[in-house]
């Protein structure tokens, strides 16, 4: 009998050619990307919904058999691929169709939709953290009710999405949160939810194991008095160690978020040690900004200089820590995409937001990333209004895609360092910090 190939179902394909010729399978169990040619992406494609043979698979890709051959058994060793006729229960989507023609109207490639998309589902939250930035005026929620998750889910995935973070507030105040985590159980996408622990219990452990999704627990200290301050809230340390123990409990695999202040600057050793002993796979280092709650905070935050010294003694306990991922992909600095780096090089200013990134605010509005969320200069459009195809081409994203240049920027244009810079290219925090998103990074203030 012949051998049969079919696309493994955690595997989302994304065809980009515009945008530098791109062409990608990510398997959102694992959070593993593979770059392809265009013959092996047309080769997966042939086996998307429904299993074929290798000579089928080769004759559709245009692909010779050799090749074909080993290329195949290079998918099937990574996992992309199986031996096995596709399980109809979870069938893929039916893909969005794109006008090439929309392109055309931007200066600077971008991908179809975004690959990594933030929705925030309420605005309701239980603790007082320094440094929130999209808590809002007493007694007005804002919130996606799980109808309209669904739909947004839905298209989510049918434009390729990568992942998605469930943020707030505090997700769990969602009065429909049991059900929203049951509609995600089938989705095509990395699924993670953003949350403080302390409302965690069995059920909802439960429901993440069930639905495939992968909670990020934020924990800000070592020492339970510090963690509480830093969250406005007493008890809130106790309540977020035993939603560590819950999830260890119910084999739950959990990532976890701490943000570095004046307070616990040289703690982070503590910490880690701490949430590695509880039994996380992960932790991200981030560091503060100016926005939102944290301008009248400012005393938590260190300088630069600070941070820098902080990062490279992090930095050399990663290479020594084998129980835990250290990461600091996100700490300082918003790491600029290869292709920004190449555009800079032509006179161009971009980054993720508006080619690879997305936010969705709890009243569906949209937004280019998680600085601005709720500010009305950078609202691309209501997601309950109009389909998130027609927001992501809308000429609102210009700003993003072309039209900023290097000689628009203050002061960033004459300096020296700008080559070897990777701050100059986000504009929003600029925009945030003091008003004008051509305006130096706040950092070389």
């Amino acid at each position: 009998m012949t051998q049969k190939f079919s696309l493994s179902p955690t595997v989302v394909l994304r065809s980009e050619p515009q945008y530098y010729g791109t062409f990608a399978a990510f398997d959102y169990n694992r959070a593993r990307t593979e770059f392809l040619t265009e013959e092996e992406y047309r080769a997966l494609e042939r086996i998307y919904d429904k299993s074929a043979d290798a000579e089928e698979i080769s004759e559709f890709a245009g692909m010779h058999q050799n090749r074909c051959d080993n290329f195949l058994k290079h998918m099937l060793e990574s996992r992309f691929i199986e031996r096995r006729e596709p399980n109809h229960g979870l069938n893929p989507p039916e893909r969005t169709r794109v006008d090439p023609g929309l392109f055309n109207g931007f200066i600077v490639p971008f991908i179809s939709g975004p690959a990594s998309v933030d929705v925030f589902i309420t605005s309701r939250c239980n603790l007082k953290c320094v440094h929130c930035f999209s808590a809002r005026e007493e007694g007005f929620a804002a919130e996606l009710s799980a109808e309209d998750l669904d739909s947004i889910f839905s298209q989510l995935e049918q434009l390729g999405v990568f992942e998605v973070r469930i943020n707030g507030g505090e997700p769990f105040l969602h009065p429909e949160i049991e059900k929203i985590l049951l509609s995600l159980k089938e989705r095509r996408f990395r699924k993670v939810v953003i949350t403080n622990g302390t409302l965690l219990n069995e059920k909802l452990a439960s429901l993440l194991k069930e639905s495939g999704t992968i909670p990020t627990v934020s924990i800000d200290d070592s020492l339970e008095e510090e963690h509480d301050l830093f969250r406005g809230v007493d008890g809130s340390f106790k309540l977020a160690l035993r939603a560590l123990r819950l999830l260890s409990k119910h084999g739950v695999q959990y990532g976890i978020n701490c943000c570095l202040h004046k307070r616990n600057l040289k703690r982070y050793q503590e910490i880690i040690s701490l949430v590695a002993k509880h039994g996380a796979s992960r932790i991200a280092f981030l560091d503060l900004k100016k926005i939102g709650r944290m301008k009248n905070h400012t005393e938590w935050i260190p300088s630069y200089k600070e941070y820098r010294k902080a990062m490279i003694r992090i930095m050399s306990t990663r290479s020594m820590n084998r129980k835990i991922d250290v990461s600091l992909d996100v700490f300082l600095h918003c790491q600029p995409l290869r292709e920004s780096i190449h555009e800079a090089g032509r006179g161009y200013v971009t980054c993720q937001a508006g080619k690879t990134v997305l936010t969705i605010d709890g009243d569906g509005s949209t937004y280019p990333c998680n600085l601005v969320v709720s500010d009305p200069r950078w609202n691309m459009g209501n997601i309950l209004n109009e389909r998130l195809v027609d927001i992501w081409f809308s000429q609102k994203w210009s700003f993003f895609r072309g039209g900023v240049k290097v000689d628009d920027l203050k002061t960033c244009r004459e300096c020296k360092s700008l080559k070897r810079c990777k701050d100059f290219y986000c504009r929003l925090l600029p925009y945030v910090t003091h008003g004008d998103p051509h305006g130096p990074n706040p950092r070389c203030i």
